[in-house]
């Protein structure tokens, strides 16, 4: 299977009224005319040269185009690599080189913006494109088929073992390239639409993060059920608002990150959210004060699951009913977990001698099933390191309830150790959170001659001008946590370093203290 599968094979393909719109460009595209414009893109690919199995990367915001870019990629068999717009260029250049890349499908403006992409892929290593053009010809002198001897060109072979690549989140290092073969894609869909089937309106889904990223893998689900595709290039909480009232939109995929900024929003309730029937946030946990809020302006529509690249998206799910049932009941322990183990998957606790865990004990999250990548891409070694009798190490500590809801404790190297005590940020970030005043923050461990390390929150305000003693969020981690795990000092910054997809970096963060003590994180 293909992701161009997912197109052909879409209610939506035959009949129907979805269609991919791109809010930003002003392009509306059916089924048919989004398969027809990817042809045509990969008979300019095949007459670059492109052949099955080769590595071919995207390197564009948000658009229409971008996914029939992705599509003409798959209709050759070629390996899917989406690269962030967000990533830093030298990121994006390790993964080109680590990758092999043969060809780069590359924004205009991205492709004037740096030259040094030229350097690497000449004309004929590169196609160029933005919203409304690719290679220069408008987008809509592609909606009609391809005539017989290029449909010859790019005729189906054998389907191919691997469908993509997709790079790790790189918080504490370089990243790595996850393998997604069609087992991985098939069973990440499938378990999708099991979790989340077709509503029972006329079915939307709004793209607003980034699509090379968990926004655009969500959406191929969707795309299988006919839904139609409304794409956005940024997250601008006036226009996105706007959009899912105007577009009707059924299912919404974002960040914790995010959803604060939308909470944040002084218009964020002047909306007809009405529609919503799943909207979905992944990627870090999310502060339960807040989940209360956002279920307060957009209804009980908010659902989460728990992956990443090595075993994406699905692995776990707390569904709309579990967000009421905790809140009705003032039991918020569900939300505070990421739900239960996802269908088609097996989930467990194992400790450091590799021992499964019973319910109640924290340990390393372990994940089997189908969903799991093939291995990381040329790199053996560290497959080898995530892999112990058929389970994958996810290297997230975390701990499952009587019920079996999966609680993630924190991920095992932001652990603090302070005076000989293991100290886990997520509980105290999970507090501070709460505070009115707070847009985000993050725990680390600063070196200390004493203890070792010293308890710190790193604090990033809704607004500078309502600030907080320090002292006064102290004590309400020492209220409820105890001395050991509260703060020991409250650092206010104007904005905390993130990753490309909203990840805060803890690591970024660590370094500035680390690196003046002159000691190695």
């Amino acid at each position: 299977m293909r992701i161009i599968d997912f197109l052909e094979r879409s209610p939506a393909f035959t009949n129907g009224d979805a269609r991919f719109i791109d809010i930003d460009n002003d392009i509306s595209l059916s089924y048919r005319e989004v398969f027809n414009v990817s042809q045509h893109i990969a008979v300019q690919l095949r007459n670059k040269g492109v052949k099955q199995q080769d590595v071919i990367a995207t390197y564009a915001p948000n658009s229409v185009a971008a996914y029939c870019c992705i599509f003409a990629i798959s209709q050759l068999g070629a390996i899917w690599l989406p690269l962030n717009v967000r990533n830093t260029l030298e990121a994006n250049l390790k993964l080109l080189k680590k990758s092999d890349t043969k060809l780069l499908i590359v924004d205009d403006d991205i492709l004037t913006a740096k030259p040094e992409l030229k350097e690497q892929y000449p004309e004929q290593q590169c196609l160029s494109f933005n919203g409304k053009e690719i290679a220069g010809i408008g987008l809509m002198s592609f909606i009609s088929s391809v005539d017989d001897e290029d449909k010859q060109k790019i005729k189906k072979g054998d389907d191919p073992e691997l469908i993509s690549l997709f790079s790790t989140g790189g918080t504490t290092g370089d990243s790595k390239l996850a393998e997604w073969g069609y087992l991985t894609w098939q069973s990440m869909v499938s378990i999708q639409t099991e979790l989340m089937p077709e509503p029972d309106i006329p079915s939307s889904y709004l793209v607003s993060a980034p699509m090379t990223h968990a926004a655009g893998v969500a959406s191929f689900a969707p795309i299988l059920q006919g839904a139609s595709i409304i794409v956005m290039e940024g997250m601008v909480p006036e226009v996105l608002l706007k959009t899912i009232e105007n577009y009707k939109i059924t299912h919404l995929f974002l960040p914790p990150t995010a959803i604060y900024m939308l909470l944040a929003y002084e218009g964020v309730k002047d909306h007809d959210y009405s529609s919503l029937r799943y909207f979905w946030y992944a990627a870090a946990p999310m502060s339960v004060e807040k989940l209360k809020e956002a279920i307060a302006v957009f209804g009980p529509v908010m659902v989460q699951t728990y992956g990443q690249a090595e075993s994406p998206m699905v692995c776990t799910f707390l569904s709309t009913q579990d967000h009421v049932d905790a809140i009705e009941s003032n039991d918020f322990s569900k939300i505070r977990s990421c739900g239960k183990t996802a269908p088609q998957i097996e989930l467990a606790i194992m400790d450091d001698d590799r021992n499964i865990l019973p319910n109640g004990q924290e340990g390393e999250i372990v994940v089997k099933g189908d969903l799991l990548m093939r291995c990381y891409y040329n790199n053996p070694e560290a497959t080898a390191e995530i892999r112990v009798d058929g389970w994958q190490l996810t290297g997230d500590v975390g701990v499952f309830d009587n019920d079996g809801y999966l609680s993630i404790v924190d991920r095992k190297r932001d652990m603090i150790i302070s005076g000989g005590f293991n100290v886990y940020p997520g509980e105290i970030e999970q507090l501070i959170w709460g505070h009115p005043a707070i847009k985000d923050c993050a725990v680390i461990g600063i070196p200390d001659d004493k203890w070792g390390e010293q308890v710190t929150a790193v604090v990033e305000l809704k607004d500078p001008a309502v600030k907080p003693e320090p002292q006064e969020l102290i004590d309400m981690c020492k209220q409820k946590l105890g001395s050991v795990k509260s703060p020991k000092e409250i650092l206010f910054w104007d904005e905390l370093p993130r990753s490309p997809v909203g990840k805060v970096l803890k690591k970024e963060i660590r370094r500035v203290f680390w690196d003046k003590a002159g000691r190695k994180i």
